[in-house]
C-alpha cells in the first residue's frame, strides 16, 4: 500500500496528482522507481510537485523515498515493516526534510503536526478499507 505511489491521490490529503514512471524489474525483491506528487493546498494558492526516487525491498521489508527537487531542498522518508507474531503488522516512519518552497515552508511550519496527524490518519484508513 505504501509503495503504491500512483493511488495517493486516491487517499492522502493535500496530494492532488500522483505518478509513477522509470519502473525498474524486480530483481531479488527489490523494485525501484520514481513518483510524482503534485501537492496543493487550495484556499491559500500553494501547488508544488516534486519527484522521489523509491526503492521498495520486499525482504527486508522496507520503503526508502529520497527528493531534493521541486519544494524540497531533501526529503528523505524511511518505511519499515514488521510482521506481528498474533497477526498483523506494525510500521514506522522515518520523516526527514527541508522545504525549499517559501510558501511551503510557512505551511509546514504552521501545521507540521497537524499535517503528519492527518497523513497517518489517511494511511490507517486507507490500510483498513484494504485490509480489514
Amino acid at each position: 500500500m505504501v509503495a503504491d505511489v500512483a493511488a495517493y491521490q486516491q487517499f492522502l490529503p493535500l496530494v492532488q496528482q500522483s505518478t509513477v514512471f522509470d519502473i525498474e524489474d524486480e530483481m531479488d525483491g527489490i523494485v525501484k522507481f520514481r513518483g510524482r506528487l503534485q501537492v496543493a493546498k487550495q484556499n491559500i494558492n500553494v501547488s508544488e510537485t516534486f519527484v522521489s526516487d523509491v526503492v521498495a525491498n520486499r525482504n527486508e521489508l522496507t520503503i526508502v523515498s529520497t527528493s531534493n527537487s521541486g519544494p524540497v531542498k531533501n526529503l528523505s522518508n524511511t518505511w519499515k515493516f514488521a510482521d506481528l507474531p498474533n497477526g498483523g503488522s506494525q510500521s514506522r516512519l522515518v520523516l526527514e526534510y527541508e522545504i525549499a518552497s517559501f510558501p511551503l515552508r510557512m505551511l509546514m511550519k504552521a501545521s507540521s503536526a497537524i499535517v503528519m496527524d492527518k497523513l497517518t490518519e489517511a494511511f490507517e484508513k486507507r490500510a483498513r478499507e484494504l485490509y480489514g
